[in-house]
C-alpha cells in the first residue's frame, strides 16, 4: 500500500513538472505574441502619425491656394 503511495506521488510529481514545463513554453509564446502585437501597434500609429501630418500639410496648402485664387478674383473684379 505504501509502495503504490509512493509511486502514485512520483507520478504525480512528474506530470507536474510537465505541465509546469507546458505552462512556461505557453507563457514564452504568448509573450512573443505580445511583443509582436506591440511592434505591430506602434508601426500603425507612426503610419497613421504620417498620414495626419500628410493631411495638415494638404489642408494648410488647400488654404493657402483658395485664399491666393480670391486675392487673384478680386484684382480681376
Amino acid at each position: 500500500m505504501l509502495s503504490q503511495l509512493i509511486t502514485m506521488v512520483a507520478s504525480i510529481q512528474v506530470e507536474q513538472k510537465e505541465m509546469k514545463r507546458v505552462q512556461q513554453e505557453m507563457q514564452n509564446k504568448i509573450e512573443e505574441i505580445e511583443t509582436k502585437a506591440e511592434e505591430r501597434h506602434k508601426e500603425i500609429l507612426d503610419q497613421l502619425t504620417a498620414l495626419k501630418h500628410d493631411q495638415d500639410f494638404i489642408w494648410e496648402k488647400t488654404v493657402r491656394h483658395e485664399r491666393e485664387i480670391h486675392a487673384i478674383k478680386m484684382k480681376l473684379s
